[in-house]
């Protein structure tokens, strides 16, 4: 038998809280991308996420730590600009994996340049404290999220809901240019390490 596909139902563009799936992805499916299309511009954004992991550390020693970590939060909304705007079209499918390329570029860049900053500073006791709190906090925050995104969507519509989402990733960008971070550029050494406890003689 040969096998016939059908069109699929049309679907709202909130998915339930648990999905992975992201509102940009939604709006690619808008647009008309194709699944394969799909996997190109995701698998051309993982590869600037790759690069950015491997050029972290050169990019931290020409423009500094604290630069790199700023550009990084800085790219982020400006990446959603080009979704703002995108249409139907294999240009518009370029554009939007070039865009997304350079968008996990600088914030794999970034998030690398944050861990070796925080593993710098941070007393060695603690350290897993650090990671957890920081863990915690943003994969706490997810589910929270995704259900206010979803109910955004329903209020408003896909594209609405990303340019929400792209004036508060300014709120970070400021704090950071407001902090003693904008101005660093080698990752300050941490003073001595205390030595060990010795065992009190008996």
């Amino acid at each position: 038998m040969r096998h016939r596909p059908h069109r699929r139902p049309p679907r709202k563009a909130t998915r339930h809280a648990r999905d992975t799936v992201s509102a940009e992805t939604n709006l690619f499916d808008r647009l008309g991308a194709s699944p394969s299309a799909l996997g190109v511009i995701m698998g051309v954004g993982g590869a600037g996420g790759v690069a950015g992991a491997l050029l972290a550390t050169r990019i931290a020693d020409r423009i500094g730590i604290g630069p790199t970590i700023i550009v990084g939060f800085a790219i982020s909304p400006l990446a959603q600009v080009p979704l703002l705007c995108a249409g139907p079209g294999l240009r518009w499918q370029i554009v939007l994996a070039a865009t997304l390329a350079g968008q996990l570029f600088w914030s794999t860049a970034s998030g690398t340049s944050q861990r070796s900053l925080r593993q710098a500073v941070c007393d060695p006791a603690f350290q897993g404290r650090a990671q957890s709190a920081s863990t915690t906090l943003t994969a706490g925050a997810r589910p929270l999220a995704a259900a206010t995104a979803g109910g955004l969507v329903l209020v408003l519509d896909v594209r609405a809901t990303l340019a929400v989402g792209a004036l508060l990733q300014i709120v970070p960008l400021v704090l950071l240019l407001a902090s003693p971070i904008r101005t660093m550029r080698k990752i300050p050494a941490r003073e001595a390490v205390p030595p060990a406890r010795e065992r009190a003689p008996s």
